[in-house]
């Protein structure tokens, strides 16, 4: 099993609750939210930049490369620098086929904020509206990324003022999703805007993408994506408008952090006394409360056993404790904590309150 170097740094985050940001990526079938992770896990170092888009790093079951589809949730823990201070960001990839929504569910019960995908060129479609649906159920908040724009300049041919007016549609009708499912708290607050940075541009395949803040600190018009495109040179876009940068600083302005939103989360998601102890060490995110972890995989290692992966919304995960799975009304001891690298486990011994930890039970 690999080490990766970033293990360590990530480990000190852990405990900065207000640095962590616990994130989905959600789309229909094919709108490329794979291939844009593959750049994230790029610029983290675990994956060759030479490669990215082309990997599906977190596919890593061989029927998922096979079939070029994503079937099982993923997970990865990735660090990202914005203006001097760095973020934790634990990335859950879901899968987007029909046949999955119920892993989809799951998974989002485990995440904050989603970032949901969409093809420019097929726009919103019925995937995009049920997986949405899930999120705002869930009190998932979302942001947006434009995904495939390269086809609209490539393949339609279409004139800028003719891209505009698409991007602007699909804003649009992302957010009357949100007009329809949206709880009245939330769907105002959570509609999203290019202007406020929760929309984001680009091209996951070209690995490049911008939200209009940061083309504007480049001096970057859309008129100059273009023209890259018809000069033949739109290999040096992803060293101007970095897709990771574009994605992540769009996750940390917007989405929050598990101390903020497990206090609006954990009354949807949870049927018990809030008043009691262990509502209020979850709607605190209380690493001295009692132990809560809400599983959204179990795996066989046929090496080792029983691994269960999940959300830790209370207390503290450390090997050798006790845990009881409520629905099997069974305990277990925990042999393992690790945390998730992709298709690999990183063991670290503990795992704090509103982290992604995975147990060997």
């Amino acid at each position: 099993m690999p080490k990766f170097r970033q293990t360590a740094d990530i480990l000190k985050l852990m405990s900065k609750k207000e640095d962590i940001r616990n994130i989905g990526i959600i789309a229909h079938i094919d709108h490329g939210k794979t291939t844009m992770t593959d750049s994230l896990l790029a610029e983290a170092g675990l994956l060759s930049p030479k490669i990215a888009g082309q990997a599906r790093a977190l596919d890593y079951l061989e029927e998922e490369q096979r079939r070029g589809i994503t079937i099982k949730t993923a997970n990865i823990s990735l660090l990202h620098e914005m203006e001097g201070r760095s973020y934790l960001i634990n990335l859950i990839d879901t899968p987007g086929h029909v046949d999955f929504t119920g892993k989809v569910t799951r998974a989002l019960r485990a995440i904050d904020g989603a970032v949901v995908v969409v093809d420019a060129v097929e726009e919103v479609m019925v995937q995009t509206e049920t997986v949405t649906r899930q999120a705002l159920e869930e009190r998932v908040m979302p942001v947006l990324f434009i995904n495939k724009v390269d086809r609209l300049i490539r393949e339609l041919r279409l004139t800028p003022n003719e891209i505009q007016k698409k991007l602007v549609r699909i804003v649009r009708d992302f957010n009357n999703l949100l007009d329809i499912y949206g709880e009245p708290e939330f769907k105002e607050r959570w509609k999203v805007d290019p202007a406020k940075e929760s929309v984001a541009f680009g091209s996951a395949l070209h690995k490049w993408g911008f939200t209009l803040s940061m083309a504007r600190q480049k001096g970057i018009r859309f008129s100059d994506i273009v023209d890259a495109y018809a000069k033949g040179e739109y290999q040096k876009l992803p060293e101007l408008l970095p897709l990771h940068a574009a994605i992540l600083d769009m996750v940390v302005r917007n989405h929050p952090n598990p101390v903020e939103a497990q206090k609006y989360r954990i009354p949807k998601v949870w049927k018990g006394e809030i008043d009691s102890e262990i509502g209020q060490a979850m709607i605190n995110c209380d690493d001295d409360g009692p132990t809560v972890l809400c599983m959204y995989l179990a795996q066989l290692d046929p090496h080792a056993g029983l691994v269960a992966t999940g959300r830790l919304f209370s207390g503290v995960m450390e090997e050798g404790g006790r845990v009881y799975l409520v629905n099997a009304k069974k305990g277990y001891r925990v042999q393992q904590v690790s945390m998730y690298m992709g298709a690999f486990r990183e063991v670290v011994g503990k795992i704090s309150a509103g982290n992604i930890a995975a147990l060997l039970v």
